[in-house]
């Protein structure tokens, strides 16, 4: 940020209550009372706009010390070089005490349950399977490379079942020689009939 320069025509103001009173405007920055009243003697002068105007522009580097325009040298320090933009909150978090880890809101369902998602999927999953001794996790299913056909009890590569996206595994449940048999007899059922 370019600090603004004061033009050559604009100077310190002349005439106003600190005039020739040093001691009055350079108070000891530890004494409260000394510096309350050279503000007070600013406040009530005809000159402070004037004042404030010209230190309002004046480099720091250039600023003369002491109180004007009722600023003290510290005030007019910040003025000159602000503090930094204070960090942005922390985004609100919640706790799951079943991980026990701090996560966003947004990781937990809609409804006022404490558990975050996860552990809510992991738990439903645990107790289906607690309840169910014999079904198989669903990445099991996925990972398989063979499965059995139901109608002619054989053993077979993934490649000899049809792909259907309903089912957990992605494959279809007979394989395509049996499928394509059933198909045929069906057909052939109808046509009889007709």
């Amino acid at each position: 940020m370019s600090t603004p320069t004061a033009p050559a025509a604009l100077t310190f103001p002349t005439g106003g209550a600190c005039t020739g009173r040093p001691d009055l405007m350079n108070p000891d920055p530890n004494d409260p009372e000394a510096l309350e009243t050279a503000v007070e003697t600013c406040l009530s002068c005809t000159a402070y706009t004037a004042c404030l105007a010209w230190i309002t522009i004046t480099p720091a580097t250039e600023d003369p010390g002491g109180v004007i325009a009722a600023l003290t040298e510290h005030e007019r320090a910040e003025r000159h070089n602000p503090a930094a933009p204070p960090e942005p909150p922390a985004p609100p978090t919640r706790h799951c005490p079943r991980c026990g880890q701090d996560k966003d809101p947004t990781e937990f369902p809609a409804s006022a349950r404490a558990w975050c998602a996860d552990c809510h999927r992991s738990y439903a999953r645990d107790r289906y399977h607690r309840l169910n001794p014999n079904a198989q996790y669903h990445t099991d299913i996925q990972n398989r490379t063979r499965k059995t056909c139901p109608a002619c009890k054989k053993t077979k590569p993934n490649e000899d079942f049809a792909r259907n996206n309903a089912r957990p595994d992605g494959l279809s449940s007979t394989c395509k020689t049996c499928h394509n048999a059933h198909s045929r007899q069906r057909r052939a059922a109808r046509q009889g009939r007709a």
